[in-house]
């Protein structure tokens, strides 16, 4: 691991990173497409938790275009 590099991200950080709606993000949660860590109130995403989502919609867009 780069030593910048983040092991968690709030909403608004992975949003910013992956270019992802808010409500996106949120419905994936919702779903258990995501998953996430409460903090308090705050919600963190596991950096490899996005990682793993973003291959995910990777997966299915390229599904959808065979």
């Amino acid at each position: 691991m780069a030593a910048n590099q983040k092991l968690s991200y709030t909403i608004p950080e992975a949003v910013a990173a992956t270019g992802c709606t808010r409500t996106r993000l949120y419905g994936a949660i919702a779903d258990g497409a995501l998953r996430s860590i409460k903090d308090g109130r705050r919600r963190l995403i596991p950096a490899k938790a996005l990682e793993e989502f973003i291959a995910k919609l990777e997966r299915e867009s390229a599904g959808r275009a065979a």
